[in-house]
């Protein structure tokens, strides 16, 4: 009858130590759920913060990204606790991250071409630049890409990687802008005088020439049917370029008939 006792009381003492221990894993998971869940509510906020110069489509992707990477681990956590085999759950987690930075490659260099501008000051908003068939002003500048505005006032939205990849010009550093305005004339104008009256021109425009520069004219070719010079002119602001170009091929268009030996028509 004692022995019986006993083992009765000994299986009350062994129901209550399993119930104290499952009592104390739910607490304990229970507390690593909670410490994950405030883990990803400041993440989230962390990553919002510090997402001022990202696109809005980039913080939401990389808050999403984040959340589910770190409640995978406080999973991975809890299936320890609970003395669960996570091999195959940390294979899948791995696979997965492998497929993240494979899905994410060009975004992640990008960020590396922002780094690159940032470190180096290749350029900077407000200035002008020029990099294979764009150019234009810089008006934002972000992680991801730059943002510049054309002559023609097209807004062209360049990757940070076509940076790492090709030269850009700065060309508000450069000294301005440098163009070349072609003209013609017909055979048998006064090629000496044509010239002359070019570089007057050039000289007349400079309130927006580059200081100390001079205009340029030169002759590139000579054929029977006439003459063509390139008259080159520096100019302080890139985003005066087709201005100056429409001031010059007026007074040029006034000059010709002169240089030719005939007049314009009446109208």
């Amino acid at each position: 009858m004692e022995q019986l006792l006993q083992h009765q009381t000994s299986l009350q003492f062994d129901g209550v130590n399993i119930q104290l221990t499952l009592i104390l894993e739910i607490i304990q998971v229970l507390a690593i759920l909670g410490l994950t869940y405030l883990a990803v509510r400041i993440f989230r906020i962390i990553v919002r913060r510090a997402g001022g110069t990202v696109p809005g489509g980039l913080v939401s992707s990389l808050q999403q990204i984040g959340s589910w990477s770190i409640w995978v681990v406080g999973i991975i956590i809890v299936l320890s606790q609970l003395q669960v085999n996570t091999q195959i759950l940390l294979l899948l987690l791995f696979l997965g991250g492998v497929a993240i930075i494979s899905a994410y490659r060009n975004i992640l260099t990008d960020i590396a071409g922002s780094q690159f501008i940032s470190n180096y000051q290749a350029f900077k908003v407000g200035e002008w630049i020029e990099i294979r068939d764009h150019y234009g002003r810089v008006i934002e500048r972000n992680l991801i890409h730059t943002k510049i505005v054309t002559p023609d006032n097209e807004i062209v939205i360049i990757p940070n990687s076509v940076l790492l990849k090709y030269s850009v010009v700065n060309r508000t550093r450069s000294g301005g802008l440098r163009i070349q305005i072609p003209v013609s004339v017909k055979r048998g104008a006064d090629l000496k005088q044509l010239e002359d009256r070019l570089l007057q021109i050039g000289g007349e425009m400079k309130v927006d020439l580059v200081s100390d520069s001079s205009p340029q004219v030169r002759l590139v070719e000579v054929s029977e049917h006439g003459a063509r010079f390139v008259l080159m002119l520096q100019i302080a602001n890139p985003a005066k370029r087709d201005q100056v170009v429409s001031d010059v091929q007026k007074q040029v268009y006034s000059l010709l008939p002169e240089l030719e030996g005939h007049k314009h028509p009446q109208a």
